[in-house]
């Protein structure tokens, strides 16, 4: 449907007088009573009732009106956006995260980008590790910090951080008088971590796994492993002393004075953060947030490349 014969409709259904109605709109009476007719003509039903003496509207008319000053309306609010968003230059961009990218590269990364792209609105969305993939492949993010183990083809990614996973201890816990903890104290210890779901990447499940084998590689089990569903709950049931956990250093160095923060003597648990965007991806604003991950990771890495407390410190 045209909106001219939209806008002649409304024009002729707000005057009820095709003479008024034509001089409203610049408009010979003639060619704006054919217009009127063939609109009825292509719609199949009379919109409007016609004497020598008056103009009046049917019912099937007055729901059409309704219908069309609405249509008009959103036409013109639409314009008026796209004009709005051509004048300030404004862009978006979506960008997707597992909860874990907020202790390292995200606060920064967003810092320096809202002030490089002042005019780009950023839309930030924490999901589910495993659904960071899946909101890429179904283009409801245009970047994504997620962990190893991309399935689609289609995405391109590239490791932007690897890290430690360190000790959280109750504050009057006795391992917190040691500055390194030797594996073996993990002896009896009920160890809180985050649980492995079913639909997890494989690279998740080998961190996972990772844990278990390097207390096997040390001569024991831990009595107890309590799965939680993140970092944060992590933390506090190790703060009620239900155990002690194993985090990123990047989270540790938040929990501030809840917990005591150790690193393990031997060999540790890395964890690696990746940045991914889809191949064909070629928006300046897209370019712009993957190159400052890389940099804010970079900075990352080389400040905690000496495995001391520093990487921990708050």
């Amino acid at each position: 449907m045209e909106h001219r014969l939209l806008r002649y409709f409304v024009a002729v259904a707000e005057e009820l007088h095709f003479g008024r109605a034509a001089e409203r709109l610049h408009l010979a009476q003639q060619p704006l009573s054919a217009a009127i007719k063939r609109l009825e003509t292509q719609l199949g039903v009379q919109l409007l009732k016609r004497t020598s003496r008056r103009v009046a509207l049917t019912d099937a008319g007055q729901v059409y009106l309704d219908a069309a000053r609405e249509i008009l309306r959103r036409t013109l609010e639409a314009g008026e956006a796209a004009r709005r968003v051509a004048q300030s230059g404004r862009e978006e961009l979506f960008v997707g995260y597992k909860s874990g990218a907020l202790y390292s590269v995200l606060p920064e990364v967003v810092r320096q980008f809202r002030q490089q792209h002042p005019a780009a609105e950023l839309h930030l969305r924490e999901l589910e590790f495993s659904r960071v993939e899946a909101a890429l492949s179904a283009q409801e993010v245009q970047v994504g910090l997620l962990c190893p183990g991309l399935r689609n083809p289609a995405l391109a990614s590239e490791r932007v951080l690897r890290e430690l996973m360190v000790l959280v201890l109750p504050l009057d816990h006795p391992m917190a008088q040691l500055d390194r903890v030797p594996l073996g104290e993990l002896q009896g210890e009920t160890l809180i971590c985050c649980h492995r779901p079913l639909d997890a990447p494989a690279y998740y499940l080998e961190v996972y796994d990772a844990i278990r084998e390097m207390c096997r590689a040390s001569g024991f089990t831990p009595s107890s492993i309590q799965e939680v569903a993140s970092e944060d709950a992590v933390a506090s049931l190790v703060a009620a002393g239900l155990g002690i956990g194993l985090v990123s250093a990047s989270f540790a160095s938040t929990t501030g004075a809840r917990l005591e923060v150790r690193l393990l003597d031997g060999p540790g648990v890395e964890v690696d953060l990746l940045v991914a965007w889809h191949r064909e991806d070629g928006s300046p604003l897209t370019t712009a947030f993957v190159n400052l991950v890389r940099e804010v990771g970079r900075q990352l890495m080389d400040r905690d490349s000496d495995p001391d407390l520093s990487i921990i410190s708050t």
